[in-house]
């Protein structure tokens, strides 16, 4: 039986994410991957030429993953098609995940130098306070915002307090590393439990949101962003050929 090439890509790809999140990028080499995996390096080159390029393609596998998770959350929670949910779903996912939680927060110890490569993959990705605005005024528009909100207002304030929610997850990241955090400050959960109470109370139309007509919007802002890796993902083996 001859060997798939795909299988062998994946083991590459999940022994890179086991040493990104051990030792981060800086101290990790492709043989370390070939190591863990138990390949020759040249066998390693053969999918990745690079060390960025596999980490970056580390970082498509775990978006792509991501979406499909965070349609299946979104499906099964009772208020799914609120803007509250995407908090609750983002964080569910999340957490079901260390190295999504690494790349959501950009972590300094997981991605290293990487993170100050000229044009890397985290500053190719979409704007996130367009993306923001963007989402609430569909959302809005799909009846699952009061029509009384000041979208340009809310985006402002939501995206002013992604700082405080990306530090909680990083203390998050670290604390898997086993590193010594502060205990005085609320959890991941704590935060985006409160942030959810307090947009359902604010922004549920008095009739109750159209959580059908929300859910399509999150779809179509998945679909925005899918189109968006895909297009990378086509440059990218565009340039490895």
């Amino acid at each position: 039986m001859g060997i798939d090439e795909n299988e062998r890509k994946q083991a590459i790809l999940d022994a890179g994410a086991r040493l990104l999140l051990q030792h981060g990028y800086n101290k990790t080499t492709m043989s370390d991957v070939a190591d863990a995996v138990g390949l020759n390096r040249a066998l390693i080159y053969q999918h990745f030429k690079s060390k960025d390029e596999l980490v970056e393609a580390l970082i498509m596998r775990e978006l792509q993953g991501y979406g499909k998770a965070w349609i299946k959350a979104l499906e099964a929670d009772p208020q799914g098609g609120t803007v509250a949910s995407l908090y609750r779903v983002t964080l569910q996912i999340i957490n079901e995940n260390n190295l999504r939680a690494a790349i959501h927060t950009r972590d300094e110890q997981t991605f290293g130098k990487y993170l100050r490569k000229p044009n890397n993959l985290f500053e190719q990705m979409p704007d996130s306070s367009y993306m923001t605005r963007d989402f609430l005024q569909i959302m809005q528009d799909a009846g699952a915002v009061r029509r009384d909100v000041n979208i340009n207002a809310l985006a402002v304030i939501l995206d002013a307090l992604t700082p405080a929610l990306l530090e909680t997850l990083s203390v998050r990241v670290a604390e898997v590393r086993g590193e010594a955090t502060s205990s005085n400050r609320p959890t991941a959960d704590e935060l985006m439990t409160t942030l959810a109470e307090m947009l359902d109370r604010m922004l549920t139309p008095p009739e109750g949101a159209n959580l059908e007509a929300g859910k399509a919007a999150f779809r179509h802002m998945l679909e925005v962003a899918q189109t968006h890796m895909n297009t990378r993902i086509e440059q990218q083996q565009a340039e490895a050929t």
